[in-house]
């Protein structure tokens, strides 16, 4: 397809997200903005463009290895009814507004908990926005058919950056009080999940039953590819150790991811919402999954033996029968997953920056007395904030490769943000839970984290030259990144949740119980 006109359809498709926005704030006691369906549809803003593209390549290269992402989080969702109910309270009588904000506030208000918070999520999320930004890239020339420009200004992917970042900072700080609901971002987010969920659904049904006779033929003729049946079982006992960690590592990212905190409790209109979202959002992951692995091993037949990227093969497959429509639809559904994760991240992390780094270490420079021009202040390093990190994620992509796919990144986003659960948890369950113990330990987590893998990926994990990866630290066997401690047969992603949350919910408890909070952490406790 031609450039020019994609560029078309993707500016008309992006006014109509303003408009769509623009109406749900003029109108936010209306039922279309205000009601159960919306609320849970924003929460799969969950669903990436790791979801959407990601893992089809997961499950073409390693068989059924991505399904523990969306199992944990299936398992999990019943359980909102009780804990996700407790927190959305909690917020709402204490006028929370991130993340950071909750977890330091239950441990005495603290302000250095709150600015650990924030660095933790700004370190895990911000590569994670620009590898959206990168699938949006790609996405597009694959579509065209075009190079990827190295020209900043004759990139497309420059203008939607742009975009993003002025529609996200007008639109995700309307309001000083940053705990206050924003209708218009909610609206469009729950919009984009509609869409992108019909469209794959469409690619799915197009792969299986158009291309092929259906689900049986797929599987007969994938059967006959090589390392069909040791891609598509789950293993002996090592490799269900590795789906349990990543069924858990997706119980603490639905909670503690910052976008899924915004639209999960700061977004929350009612309590009751809630009985919706435990078997909408549930029923949302399973029909998303439905045609991944129909999509995934129809394109490993049509393009076997070629050197093509198995996570695009959603928008190659009907480009390879030219139904160019069905092109269209598969990338603006793809686009959709990108931009609703990139708006609602950046909004979360803007708010954390402002309110548990800028404002609390006088950052902002000493507001005036006058309340008009503190709330001016706030609101415009809160817009600053959103536009910058949009911004700084698309320098990162365009400057520094992301190399990897979409799920490894996304993974180690995971298990970046998931150093938070031991302190977060232990604030909902655990009175004795202390300010020392949740700053210890996320710091001894995240210590691990940087050893065992963002190091190791920062290297490049499959480079044969590091001595580091394939020797250990100092050469001592034991401390190998990917086999700390002699532990073999984890998984890198896997093998760095489970050292680093043992280690890190170890300090916690081991830290809590030695030194016992001061009389505001057992207030708030």
């Amino acid at each position: 397809m031609n450039s020019v006109i994609l560029l078309i359809i993707l500016s008309i498709y992006l006014a109509i997200l303003f408009y769509i926005a623009h109406w749900a704030e003029k109108n936010n006691n209306s039922k279309w903005t205000n009601n159960p369906y919306v609320y849970t549809l924003s929460l799969a803003v969950y669903c990436t463009a790791w979801t959407y593209y990601g893992s089809i390549g997961v499950a073409a290269d390693s068989g059924m290895t991505y399904l523990p992402i969306y199992l944990g989080s299936i398992i999990i969702a019943p359980s909102w009814i009780l804990i996700l109910k407790k927190i959305i309270r909690i917020s709402r009588v204490n006028k929370i507004s991130s993340i950071a904000d909750f977890i330091s506030l239950r441990y005495g208000n603290s302000r250095f908990l709150g600015a650990i918070v924030t660095v933790i999520c700004l370190t895990g999320i911000i590569p994670y926005i620009s590898l959206q930004l990168k699938a949006i890239s790609e996405t597009f020339h694959i579509v065209t058919k075009t190079p990827i420009n190295s020209l900043i200004f004759d990139d497309t992917t420059t203008y939607v950056a742009v975009a993003l970042a002025l529609f996200a900072s007008y639109y995700g700080t309307r309001y000083v009080d940053a705990s206050e609901k924003r209708k218009g971002i909610v609206t469009a987010v729950a919009m984009e999940s509609v869409l992108k969920l019909v469209f794959f659904v469409i690619i799915g049904v197009y792969v299986t039953f158009f291309i092929f006779d259906g689900f049986d033929d797929i599987y007969q003729k994938a059967s006959l590819l090589e390392n069909f049946k040791k891609k598509n079982t789950i293993g002996g006992l090592p490799q269900g150790i590795n789906w349990f960690l990543l069924c858990l590592l997706s119980m603490f990212a639905i909670f503690l991811l910052p976008r899924q905190f915004q639209v999960s409790v700061i977004e929350n209109n009612r309590e009751k919402h809630i009985n919706t979202a435990v078997w909408l959002f549930p029923l949302y992951l399973l029909l998303f999954n439905i045609f991944v692995y129909p999509i995934a091993w129809g394109g490993n037949i049509l393009f076997e033996g070629q050197d093509v990227n198995s996570d695009v093969y959603s928008l190659l497959i009907p480009q390879l029968f030219n139904n160019r429509i069905l092109t269209v639809l598969v990338f603006l559904g793809g686009f959709s997953a990108a931009i609703s994760m990139i708006v609602v991240s950046s909004i979360g992390l803007s708010t954390m920056v402002t309110n548990n780094i800028l404002i609390p270490y006088n950052l902002l420079g000493k507001l005036k007395s006058a309340e008009t021009i503190s709330n001016k202040s706030i609101l415009n390093s809160r817009k600053i904030g959103i536009f910058l990190l949009i911004i700084l994620s698309y320098f990162i992509y365009r400057y520094f490769g992301l190399d990897y796919n979409l799920v490894s990144i996304g993974m180690v986003a995971f298990v970046v943000i998931s150093q938070l659960a031991p302190a977060f948890f232990g604030a909902l369950f655990w009175r004795r839970g202390s300010r020392l113990g949740a700053i210890y330990s996320i710091i001894i987590g995240f210590i691990f984290c940087l050893f065992t893998l963002l190091i190791p990926y920062s290297i490049g994990i499959t480079n044969s030259e590091s001595t580091f990866i394939s020797n250990g630290f100092l050469n001592i066997e034991l401390l190998k990144p990917f086999q700390l401690f002699g532990l073999n047969y984890l998984d890198p992603i896997p093998h760095a949740l489970f050292w680093s949350l043992l280690f890190n919910s170890l300090t916690y408890f081991a830290v809590s119980v030695s030194f016992k909070g001061n009389y505001r952490e057992r207030n708030y406790a």
